[in-house]
């Protein structure tokens, strides 16, 4: 079946065994990527040299270099960091919603000021997304003062020679 196919291994670069599902995957972000059309080829051509080369790095042991650690912990923690802000963007877009009875509420105390010379009909799509952005912000503020309560945060500002405000 077309599952077998993906899995089935297409490339051998000494031990390294690549399936044809992630050959095609690659070449997929490769062709977002980059700027110009990528034949797969040329793709080809380049992904073998890039694997060759990794092994490399790998048999000179700059895998386990301290500076390319940190610099793969600051890249995971970056990438963490997207899809939990992703995830929870994604969930809080499904809580907050803006009723309409909210919108002209809003319109009404500033139509005089914000929307003078407008129909409600005019700015309600403006006035919905710029309160939806407003209750966003607070889920969010509100999601991240939970996890400050729930954490156990020890600071030794002196030795950090940060001013307490005191």
């Amino acid at each position: 079946g077309c599952g077998q196919q993906k899995q089935k291994t297409v490339i051998t670069i000494d031990n390294i065994k690549i399936t044809a599902g992630e050959f095609e995957e690659a070449y997929r972000i490769a062709k977002m990527t980059t700027r110009y059309d990528l034949s797969r080829k040329e793709f080809l051509d380049t992904f073998i040299m890039r694997k060759l080369m990794l092994k490399e790095g790998e048999a000179l042991g700059l895998d386990k270099d301290k500076r390319f650690l940190e610099n793969l912990q600051v890249f995971w923690e970056q990438a963490l960091l997207k899809f939990v802000l992703a995830r929870k963007s994604n969930e809080l877009a499904v809580v907050c919603r803006v009723s309409d009875e909210e919108i002209e509420k809003y319109y009404a105390s500033h139509k005089d000021t914000d929307f003078a010379g407008k129909e409600l009909s005019e700015v309600s799509g403006q006035i919905r997304a710029f309160l939806f952005k407003i209750k966003n912000q607070m889920e969010f503020s509100r999601w991240t003062s939970t996890l400050k309560r729930k954490a156990a945060i020890s600071i030794d500002y002196k030795e950090l020679d940060i001013p307490t405000g005191r």
